[in-house]
């Protein structure tokens, strides 16, 4: 057997070190599931905010360095949010990367499934860029996507979908710009954490007039 030169060894030993801890896949987060899985408090990535009563830890990255969705690369300007409260995660909230938010659509509504509730916006594009968003969106949603009138620029799209599964509530939100950009976020998080106001973001009860009113009460 070839014998590796002490050298090496130490640079092997060195980046392992140095590397180790500095990326993230987030859609390996699963709510409810213990914090210790993911040993969030040794990565690299993540700042950490402790609340007096030390019962919530938000870890959070300001520009996503390091962090994907599976293969999606996340929005460098917006930042990922990981909730632990009583040691179990209690939400995630992330944003996929422009460039590929109608590929994070689709992902997450695979993943997800059939939704609770949804909501619709309208919208009026370039008519060449507005049918190709149109067709990857039927793909997505049929029923909530549709033309409006014959002319071939303004749309109906679904711009949330809200998922119940008794535990955890998840949103996700779809933005369609007047210029063709398309933003999204997504957060998911446990009925215990919501109840107990640790979400970052997220008060208890929602207000009467959000349209999930009738499902977070």
């Amino acid at each position: 057997m070839r014998k590796i030169s002490p050298v090496l060894l130490i640079f092997f030993v060195f980046f392992n070190i140095c590397c180790q801890d500095t990326s993230f896949d987030v859609s390996a987060i699963v709510v409810g599931s213990d914090e210790k899985n993911y040993s969030l408090s040794n990565k690299k990535i993540f700042l950490q905010d402790i609340s007096e009563d030390k019962k919530t830890v938000q870890y959070y990255s300001d520009e996503n360095t390091g962090l994907r969705y599976g293969n999606i690369p996340l929005n460098r300007k917006m930042a990922t949010r990981i909730t632990v409260y009583k040691g179990k995660i209690g939400a995630v909230e992330t944003y996929a990367d422009e460039k590929h938010s109608l590929d994070f659509v689709r992902k997450i509504v695979q993943q997800q499934g059939k939704p609770v509730a949804g909501l619709t916006e309208r919208v009026s594009l370039d008519r060449g860029q507005a049918k190709g968003i149109v067709d990857q969106l039927q793909k997505v949603d049929p029923e909530k996507t549709r033309w409006n009138g014959t002319g071939g620029r303004s749309f109906t799209y679904p711009s949330a979908f809200f998922w119940n599964d008794g535990r955890n509530y998840s949103i996700l939100s779809i933005t369609i710009e007047n210029d063709g950009r398309i933003r999204n976020k997504y957060i998911t998080l446990s009925r215990e954490a919501y109840i107990n106001n640790a979400v970052f973001g997220m008060k208890y009860p929602v207000p009467v007039q959000s349209p999930w009113y009738r499902y977070m009460k």
